[in-house]
């Protein structure tokens, strides 16, 4: 069988300029993969799930400006890089990719539960925002059998032995997360989201390492917003997740 070299030519030509496209436009400026590693957004999000992530919206890093930040510019961020205006604005329920405070060569995920001014509260594995139960994640995961004390009692806990012992040796922000709460009568407490931060917690609330732990989230840090699934392994078996293949991100 002769191989039709003029077309062959085309074929790799046009998966250059795929690449090219991707990697030198869509990838630094409009959209990214990214990968599921943990359970802690269970059962939304699954170890496997590749996605695609939007980042336009919430303000693109712009290339190189860690490294060459011009002296005069109205661009927001800091040493991390600067980014171009977000094209929207981060509201409550919203999944976001971000960088790591504790690591920002490192990515994560979670969910937005609080924007600035809202007061945080996990009582007896219930989100209260603004001191009313936060509904509507009904894909929030619940571990029955080994129960967290942060999402037993949050802030509360920050003040107890046992959450002492737990964060304040692994969280650089223990003392400005426990310096950021308010009484709310009695022993209760809540937690105040200050401004230009959101607050971020996983699905999988009894194993998440989230702003509970590293504290609120900048809106500098944000990359985007997953839209859709669009490939699923499952990790030790060797198949696709078929049914999550297509899937939108919400």
């Amino acid at each position: 069988m002769r191989v039709n070299k003029a077309a062959a030519k085309d074929w790799v030509l046009q998966i250059a300029l795929a690449l090219i496209i991707f990697f030198g436009f869509l990838r630094p400026y409009v959209v990214e993969a990214f990968r599921i590693p943990t359970g802690s957004m269970e059962n939304t999000l699954l170890i496997g799930d590749h996605l695609l992530v939007l980042k336009a919206e919430d303000g693109q890093f712009i290339p190189w400006s860690d490294r060459m930040k011009p002296p005069l510019h109205s661009f927001r961020g800091d040493s991390l890089g600067l980014l171009m205006p977000a094209t929207g604005s981060v509201e409550r329920g919203e999944i976001l990719v971000f960088r790591y405070p504790m690591n920002p060569s490192r990515d994560f995920i979670k969910r937005v539960v609080g924007v600035a001014g809202d007061t945080i509260r996990v009582w007896h594995d219930t989100l209260y925002v603004n001191n009313e139960p936060l509904t509507g994640y009904e894909t929030c995961f619940q571990d029955r059998f080994r129960a967290n004390p942060i999402d037993w009692a949050w802030p509360e806990v920050l003040f107890t032995l046992e959450g002492r012992r737990m964060l304040a040796a692994n969280s650089p922000e223990y003392g400005r997360i426990a310096a950021d709460t308010v009484h709310l009568g009695g022993d209760s407490m809540a937690y105040v989201v200050p401004g230009d931060h959101v607050f971020m917690m996983g699905d999988n609330r009894d194993h998440s390492n989230d702003s509970r732990i590293f504290g609120p989230l900048h809106l500098d840090l944000v990359k985007g917003e997953p839209i859709v699934t669009y490939w699923s392994w499952a990790p030790g078996h060797g198949l696709p997740k078929l049914d999550r293949i297509g899937r939108l991100v919400d």
